[in-house]
Parts: C-alpha cells; sequence; structure tokens
C-alpha cells in the first residue's frame, strides 16, 4: 500500500510540474540600446514609471497552470482565449534611460498562445500577475512602430522606449509535453499493475 502511494504521489508530481510554462533561451540581437536579457526569479515589485531605468530586457514568469474561468482578451494570436483553458502567463519589460531601441527573442518551453500589447487589455489581465504594481496605465503597452511577433514557442521583438517604457505579456500553453504525458502514463500503470498484484497476493 506504501509502494502505490508514493507511486501516486511522484505522478502527481510529475503533473504538477509539467505544467509549468518556463522561459527555456533568449538574448538581445541587436538596436542601440546594447543590454541583455534579463531572465528573473520572481516579478518585479514595480513596472512603469523608469522603474528598471536599464538598457537591459528583462522577462520573467508569473502565474503558472492558471485555468481560466472567463475568456481572456488580447491582441496578437488566439484572441480571445476561452475559458477552461489551462495557460502560464509571463511578463516583459524593456525600460531605458534614453530613447534607445532593442531587438532580440526568447523562446519557452511550451507554445505560444497569445501576446498582449495594449493598455486596456494589459490592465485587464493583470490578475496573472498579483505580484507586480503596474505604474502609469495610461502608458501602458508599446508604441506605434513597435513590433512583437511569434512563432511556436518563441517571441522576437523590435522595440524603441524610453519613459517610462514597455511591457507585454506573454501567454503560454500549461500542458505537459508528449515525453511527460508517457511518464504520467507509464506511472499511472504501475499504480494499477502495483494494485493488481496486491489484491492477488491478499486473495491467495
Amino acid at each position: 500500500m506504501q509502494f502505490t502511494r508514493l507511486i501516486i504521489a511522484g505522478a502527481a508530481l510529475a503533473a504538477a510540474a509539467s505544467a509549468k510554462a518556463v522561459v527555456v533561451v533568449g538574448a538581445v540581437t541587436g538596436g542601440s540600446a546594447g543590454g541583455n536579457l534579463v531572465i528573473l526569479d520572481t516579478p518585479p515589485a514595480q513596472v512603469g514609471n523608469n522603474r528598471q531605468q536599464s538598457n537591459d530586457t528583462f522577462v520573467w514568469n508569473e502565474l503558472q497552470s492558471f485555468l481560466l474561468t472567463a475568456d481572456l482578451q488580447t491582441n496578437l494570436g488566439l484572441d480571445p482565449i476561452p475559458a477552461g483553458t489551462l495557460i502560464s502567463s509571463h511578463g516583459f519589460v524593456f525600460d531605458p534611460r534614453p530613447d534607445v531601441g532593442s531587438e532580440g527573442f526568447v523562446t519557452f518551453d511550451r507554445p505560444i498562445l497569445a501576446v498582449i500589447t495594449l493598455r486596456n487589455e494589459l490592465r485587464d489581465s493583470d490578475f496573472l500577475n498579483p505580484a507586480t504594481a503596474f505604474d502609469n496605465p495610461l502608458l501602458r503597452g508599446i508604441e506605434p512602430g513597435d513590433t512583437v511577433t511569434f512563432s511556436g514557442n518563441t517571441l522576437r521583438w523590435n522595440l524603441t522606449a524610453s519613459n517610462p517604457g514597455d511591457n507585454i505579456r506573454i501567454i503560454t500553453a500549461a500542458i505537459p509535453e508528449p515525453a511527460t504525458w508517457a511518464m504520467m502514463i507509464a506511472g499511472f500503470g504501475m499504480v494499477g499493475f502495483a494494485a493488481r498484484r496486491r489484491r492477488v497476493t491478499t486473495n491467495a
């Protein structure tokens, strides 16, 4: 019985871990700002109002494995993302001191479903990042002429920003990869086998 419980616990942990979507790799590849892509371990306390004042570009994970209870409005990609979808959310900000540009890419371990670059949609999706206060609510998003595109798991940007900076939100899928599903199915199979073996032993 203890062995069965351990397998069930392991399978549950694998399921929980597999539903997280994280940044795998990224880099600043051009633009007058130079700087680097900085992957933050935790969301920043505040964004906007010249909080960063850095030529670096920052990305972080927001809520993970979040089940939408209502449609989520976006403006690039799947719009809306329907209620009942399991998603992960990621924040992004470029807030330099001078009026300079940044180009680069960031790749996640799950497909990107949509990107939010508009003020109202960003505000309405802030429940996905309760840890961060977003200043300058009327100046959020990106400016005309800035570009953000994505394909598969990779987002690319070409931004120019100064005051109070550019910020976007990236929404990725939060479902296990096929290899993880296979591991989980194998684990559940072991649970069934162990339970069946125990019943046979008990009956004997």
